[in-house]
């Protein structure tokens, strides 16, 4: 039952656009997409739309997108857009684009210019979650809300808003249940189904993906556990909503148990209250202060404190990071990644480039199997040796650079991944056991 389910969410979130979309559409009631996270759909819900998050999902080619934006923006804007220049998003009654990045910010100027999309939305959003810039933030989403009403021609009371909360609260609550059933020692679905599941959260109307869910979730029951014999992963990075990506990582033994991706777990909020008697506030606090993503420069040390408590929660043994190519905000979260993780001396790590729409190559597939086995050595070290570290027994004589040292060089950290009883370095002569 449970692999029927998968094949029918797969199906769903297959295209730009679905069966019940289209249904929402021919009751007459609008369609409003949407780019990224940090623009609530609570607002879109309350206003009477459907809060469609906008992707570049079966696009082969970008040529029509490629006249209008440049080489160096990257390809999940680009397949995106092109999707809304040819056609495919003409469901849409209206868009919503923010500076989540620069690229995204030049979809505002292609969409408005270039599309026959009736209503334009725009927030500007700060890029560090401070108290001392949440009062813009929420001003942005009080003027979205204002010119969302004069275009619709509503009106949107505080009840709306709560009613609207509720409704995406019941599919949190179903989104965590699923999170914790892939955090088991033997997890009840895969990381590519679960990331399947978070898309159609955010592709289905609120009532349908409920009743998906639910069904989901019976039918789980009765599924054995996955076994994980070469690893526990967490994949983090850009934007990835292709569960093909993961399952080219999970095709090669280990299990993607977590991740920290906005089509994924981050999506996912905490349930907002659903008596407070000031909703937007609530909305906006809930957004502006949620796990942030690599366009909240100022962010990092909590973002980094947040992978390490997820990486123990979920007993992980390595780390898979992908971005796309000329993603700014993730490359310089890369580079930070990759430096505090050698200094503390973290699980280990793997970084992936990658673009949009292109399903793994062998190498990907390499790349993560010689990554794969990494964590098994490292393993196989630890439960040989008791989890003891190497230390320096003597200088076995002098290095060929003539300089002694108490700190082995960078080939002493490379080849200790072996599994020996002593080594000796040729490079700085130190001897380890």
């Amino acid at each position: 039952m449970a692999d029927e389910l998968f094949r029918e969410i797969n199906a769903l979130i297959g295209t730009p656009s679905n069966r019940y979309v289209d249904e929402w559409k021919a009751a007459g009631k609008p369609v409003v997409g949407y780019f990224c996270q940090y623009m609530p759909p609570e607002l879109i819900f309350a206003v009477g739309a459907l809060p469609l998050r906008m992707r570049g999902v079966g696009s082969e080619d970008s040529s029509h997108a490629d006249a209008y934006l440049s080489g160096h923006v990257c390809t999940y804007v680009r397949h995106t857009i092109n999707h809304v220049l040819e056609g495919h998003y003409d469901v849409l009654d209206g868009e919503i684009s923010l500076n989540s990045c620069d690229h995204v910010r030049r979809c505002a100027d292609v969409l408005r210019k270039k599309t026959s999309i009736s209503f334009h939305g725009f927030i500007s959003v700060p890029r560090n979650p401070r108290e001392s810039l949440y009062g813009y933030y929420k001003n942005e989403l009080q003027k979205l809300l204002s010119e969302m009403q004069d275009h619709f021609g509503v009106h949107i009371s505080d009840d709306d808003l709560r009613e609207a909360i509720a409704a995406m609260n019941a599919n949190r609550i179903r989104l965590q249940l699923l999170n914790t059933l892939r955090r088991e020692e033997k997890p009840k679905l895969s990381g590519a189904e679960a990331l399947s599941v978070h898309i159609a959260s955010q592709v289905l109307p609120p009532k349908v993906f409920g009743e998906v869910a639910d069904r989901l979730m019976e039918g789980l029951k009765d599924r054995p556990g996955l076994a994980s014999p070469r690893g526990r992963l967490i994949l983090i990075g850009a934007e990835l909503d292709e569960p093909e990506y993961l399952e080219a990582i999970e095709s090669q033994g280990a299990l993607v148990v977590a991740d920290m991706l906005c089509f994924g777990e981050r999506s996912v909020l905490d349930p907002l209250d659903e008596n407070t008697a000031d909703p937007l506030d609530t909305i906006a606090r809930a957004y502006f202060f949620r796990s942030s993503c690599a366009r909240m420069i100022g962010d990092f040390p909590n973002r980094w404190e947040n992978l390490k408590q997820l990486a123990t929660a979920v007993g992980a043994d390595g780390i898979v990071f992908e971005k796309i190519v000329f993603c700014d905000p993730w490359a310089a979260e890369q580079h930070n990644l990759i430096l505090r993780s050698k200094k503390e001396e973290f699980i280990p790590m793997l970084t992936l480039s990658r673009e949009y729409g292109i399903v793994p190559t062998g190498q990907v597939k390499t790349r993560v199997q010689a990554f794969v086995e990494k964590i098994e050595i490292a393993s196989a070290q630890k439960a040989a040796s008791g989890d003891r570290r190497w230390t320096l027994a003597v200088i076995s004589s002098i290095p060929p650079n003539g300089v002694i040292s108490s700190k082995p060089c960078r080939y002493c950290r490379d080849f200790l991944m072996g599994i020996h009883t002593a080594m000796v370095c040729g490079h700085c002569c130190m001897r380890w056991q």
